[in-house]
This record gives C-alpha cells, sequence and structure tokens, in this order.
C-alpha cells in the first residue's frame, strides 16, 4: 500500500486529507510540524511514498522543511505537494523541490487527481510491488513535471547488454548511481537494460554520460559488450513510456549498424 505523510497545522483540513485519501486505499500519517516531520522519518526503514505538506506550518515552516528533506538521499525523489492560501511562495517551492502544489480551499477531488497524477491510484493490501518499469514511470512522472515547471532539459539514456548473462543489473546500476551526481537515478529495468534519468541534462550533457557509463560498466561487468542510447524530453517524448521507446529505437539502429 502506498504511504503518505500529511504535514498540516490545521486539524480539520489534515483529518479531511486522512479521510479522502484512505478512501482512495492510501495509508495516510498526518503530524502538525516541521520538526515532526524530520523526527518521524529517522525511525522509519522506508521513505514515504509523497508528502503532502502546507507552506504555513508554526516553528519550522514548510519551506525549510521541505529543504531539510530534499537533502536527505532517500528523500531526493519523493514527491512533494506543497498546500498554500496564496501562491506567493510557490516558486521558491518548486526551486526547493516541490513537484506540485494545491491553493486552499480545495475539492476534494482535486486532491485525488493531483495525489494519482504524482504516485498513480491507491494500492489495496495484497498487490504487489511496484515493478522496475513501474518505479522508472513513478521517476519520470516527477522529473518530467519538474522540467516542465522549471524549463530545464531533461534526459535519459538507456542501456542494455549485448550478449550472454553477466553481473547483476541491479549491481550494476548501484555501482553507476555511486559515480553519478545525487539528483541522477540509474534503474535497473530487465536482466540486461538499465536506465539512467538525468535532470538538468541536455543531450550534449547525455553523451559525455554516456560516455562515462560505457567505461564503468564495462570494467563492472567484466568486460561485457553494452550499448547506449539516450532520448531527450521533450523532443524526443512528452512522457517516460515515449522517451523510453524512443531511446530502444535508437538502441535498434545501433545493433543494426
Amino acid at each position: 500500500m502506498k504511504e503518505i505523510l500529511v504535514v498540516e497545522d490545521s486539524s480539520l483540513t489534515r483529518l479531511m486529507v486522512k479521510r479522502v485519501l484512505e478512501e482512495e486505499g492510501y495509508a495516510v500519517t498526518e503530524l502538525a510540524s516541521g520538526e515532526e516531520v524530520l523526527a518521524k522519518i529517522r525511525l522509519r526503514q522506508r521513505p514515504f511514498d509523497l508528502i503532502i505538506m502546507d507552506i504555513h506550518l508554526p516553528g519550522m515552516d514548510g519551506l525549510r522543511t521541505l529543504e531539510a528533506l530534499k537533502g536527505l538521499p532517500e528523500y531526493a525523489y519523493v514527491p512533494v505537494m506543497m498546500l498554500t492560501v496564496t501562491s506567493s511562495a510557490v516558486r521558491e517551492a518548486i526551486r526547493l523541490g516541490a513537484v506540485e502544489y494545491l491553493c486552499k480551499p480545495f475539492e476534494q477531488e482535486q486532491l485525488v487527481q493531483r495525489v494519482r497524477k504524482l504516485i498513480g491510484p491507491g494500492r489495496r493490501e495484497g498487490q504487489e510491488e511496484k515493478t522496475p518499469l513501474e518505479r522508472f514511470y513513478e521517476v519520470m512522472r516527477l522529473e518530467i513535471n519538474r522540467a516542465r515547471r522549471g524549463s530545464t532539459p531533461l534526459t535519459i539514456v538507456l542501456g542494455r547488454r549485448e550478449g550472454g548473462p553477466g553481473a547483476e543489473v541491479r549491481e550494476l546500476a548501484e555501482q553507476a548511481q555511486r559515480q553519478l551526481r545525487t539528483i541522477d537515478a540509474v534503474l535497473p529495468l530487465s536482466k540486461r537494460s538499465l536506465v539512467a534519468v538525468l535532470p538538468v541534462t541536455d543531450l550534449n550533457g547525455a553523451q559525455v554520460v554516456m560516455q562515462k557509463l560505457e567505461s564503468w560498466i564495462a570494467t563492472a561487468d567484466r568486460g561485457a559488450a553494452w550499448k547506449f542510447a539516450p532520448a531527450a524530453f521533450p523532443e524526443h517524448g512528452q512522457d517516460g513510456e515515449e522517451l523510453l521507446e524512443r531511446a530502444r529505437a535508437e538502441l535498434s539502429k545501433a545493433t543494426q549498424a
């Protein structure tokens, strides 16, 4: 079940959000301050799937809490939606890493639509965990939203091993992740493929990353042959699926050449 943290000092708003989202199949934890947020996440083994937070909190406000959260590696790709009475602080929230906002008062259906947009529909107990492809699409929803709002470039680099078996792709992805920036993400897709998501990176920058990936992965995978291909938003696609298809097509061309 997907877990959402709601941070709101108004008990009425907090309880309304909790009730609406629980009815949609999400697990909801509610807190009233930024200080409580930082204390809570230190006790958890895994991050929340989404954080919904009021900008105007007592003590440590929402912007300072957001900045502290985004400084933690495990929360770099956790989407944060800010609640606000006015839009004056929204630009600063987006700069600090928020990916969505909702102006109060809001309709319940607005809330549900925004949450579904960010993390998909609620899951009931007993449903399967996210597949690697679902995880990739989730990351891409966040990064494309951020790229649109900030008018910044975004590229992916798809890598595929040619030939026989080699090292575990999950391990290769973890090793490659350590070599890249903290804002980048390297995700396994299958037993033979992985993808790097590169925010604030154009195609020229992606070419540099491709060369590095070829070198690192060839060494880590005991010389196995890998091919790589990039795709850029918005030139080559408007969502993760379209960008992945473009990169796959480029890989096929490279294989046939």
